[in-house]
Parts: structure tokens; C-alpha cells; sequence
């Protein structure tokens, strides 16, 4: 089984929320955490990545745990930021298509992957961290 770190943020603008395009999908600002790097810096760094502005961590909003059918086991930290600034992909990896502000109200129809949509709205309703298990080989991968 292969174990990954990834870490993200949530950036809140008026009704919305930044998001990223990748892989022809929405979802939020997250990568991978190098050999040896912090929760923080990596999610500082992932969203300078993919959305350019540079963003400020707030507290963790949520910890998400996700097994998937491909034998891997991710564990996710995504912390309340905020940004400056018109979002534009700067991604080394060339992965992120586009990086926008989209709107709450579409959570579900923008953002499909349970495992973000699900913790986000949790988090948006209490505004306090909460840690969310998924196990995709159990349960759908996306909103249906």
C-alpha cells in the first residue's frame, strides 16, 4: 500500500471559493508534501503552484483520510487561507488547467469529489477542524 501526504487550502472570497481545474475536474488548491516538509509549507506552497497569489494560513479546517481502489491511503490537511490577487495557474507540473473563484452554491456541480465537497460544507456550516474518513473502495468517489 502506498502512503501519501497532500495538503491544501480553503480560500473564501465573497461567496466563493478557490478552486482549481485538473484533469478536466474542479477541486481544491492540494499537493504533495516533499521528503521531509511541514503540512504548512506544503499547502502554502501547492497554492502558490497552482493559483499564484500568495496565500496566508489560518487554522486547519479540516483532515481528510482517503483509501482508494488503487491500493493507496492519502492523508489530507487543508487549512483556512486567505490570497491576494487574480488566481493564474503557475504550476511546474503542468497539471492545473485553470485556477478561479467558484461559487458555494455550486458545491456539488463544480467541486464533485465527495472527499473535498463533503468536509468543505461541514466545515463551512461549524467552522470547526473536523477529520472525515473515506474508503472508495466502499463508497462513490464523487457527488452523485
Amino acid at each position: 500500500m502506498t502512503h501519501l501526504l497532500v495538503a491544501g487550502v480553503v480560500v473564501l472570497r465573497d461567496d466563493s471559493v478557490l478552486a482549481v481545474r485538473e484533469y478536466g475536474r474542479w477541486s481544491l488548491p492540494k499537493g504533495g508534501c516533499e521528503h521531509g516538509e511541514r503540512f504548512a509549507d506544503a499547502a502554502v506552497r501547492e497554492a502558490r503552484e497552482e493559483t499564484r497569489p500568495a496565500v496566508e494560513l489560518g487554522d486547519v479546517a479540516f483532515v481528510i483520510e482517503v483509501r482508494n481502489d488503487e491500493d493507496e491511503h492519502h492523508l489530507q490537511v487543508f487549512y483556512e487561507a486567505t490570497a491576494e490577487g487574480t488566481p493564474r495557474p503557475n504550476d511546474p507540473d503542468d497539471e492545473v488547467e485553470r485556477a478561479a473563484f467558484v461559487a458555494l452554491d455550486t458545491l456539488g456541480e463544480t467541486l464533485r469529489y465527495r472527499s473535498r465537497v463533503l468536509p468543505l460544507r461541514k466545515w463551512l456550516d461549524t467552522r470547526t477542524t473536523g477529520y472525515h474518513s473515506f474508503d472508495l473502495e466502499k463508497e462513490p468517489a464523487e457527488i452523485e
